[in-house]
């Protein structure tokens, strides 16, 4: 998607995008019927990165195909930090991209390695929070826009698409993460390439920073 860039507002732009738990801005839902695959719409069990990456792992040749976009940020891979710029070090083996508390990137080699920093940040985010009683947004809404405008599509916890519809393959600018479960983000179709994990209750104004702008093609 073409962004305009005013660089009077660059700055505040960048300051307030920089973390995942961003105060929302005020929206306007848009009506959009989702034309996608749904691999595992029983929301009750929804699948890990890793048994996402267990149930269609990618060939040889198609993972060192695999070429990196540069985030506008720092990264801390495997626990090491890299310019954002750096991250062509790793040309060639898919990555699983995720953030902690204060906004920093991070990313992994090993998706396991990535859900057990993530269950240390935050919890046992990958069990479904039913108990919740108050609620935010029980559904996570992926936005085709910078800070929440345009088009929304609309997921259910734990829902599944192997294929975005066309309309949206690449489109998602930012997101609002419900707060019952998180979502991840997947660079091709069929969850192949690196992924996204953005923790329930997370916000993302702006997803260029992480370097996830009008990039992801399929969604658990």
């Amino acid at each position: 998607m073409n962004k305009i860039y005013f660089s009077g507002l660059c700055l505040v732009m960048l300051a307030a995008s920089l973390t995942p738990t961003i105060t929302s801005a005020a929206y306007s839902q848009q009506d959009y019927t989702q034309i996608a695959t749904i691999v595992n719409p029983i929301i009750s069990n929804p699948l890990r990165p890793s048994e996402i990456v267990a149930l269609y792992p990618m060939s040889p040749v198609e993972e060192a195909a695999i070429v990196h976009v540069a985030p506008e940020c720092p990264v801390i891979v495997d626990g090491v930090l890299y310019e954002g710029k750096d991250i062509s070090l790793f040309n060639g083996k898919r990555l699983h991209f995720t953030n902690d508390k204060a906004g920093n990137l991070f990313a992994f080699t090993i998706a396991v390695e990535m859900e057990e920093f993530l269950e240390k940040e935050y919890g046992n985010i990958f069990d479904l929070n039913i108990t919740n009683a108050t609620l935010r947004f029980e559904n996570s809404l992926l936005c085709m826009d910078w800070w929440y405008g345009g088009a929304q599509l609309i997921c259910s916890p734990g829902q599944q698409f192997s294929q975005l519809a066309s309309v949206w393959d690449n489109c998602i600018s930012s997101a609002q993460i419900s707060d019952l479960a998180d979502v991840t983000m997947w660079d091709y179709s069929d969850f192949g390439g690196d992924s996204y994990t953005m923790p329930a209750g997370s916000n993302y104004s702006m997803l260029t920073f992480q370097g996830w702008n009008d990039r992801a093609s399929s969604i658990s």
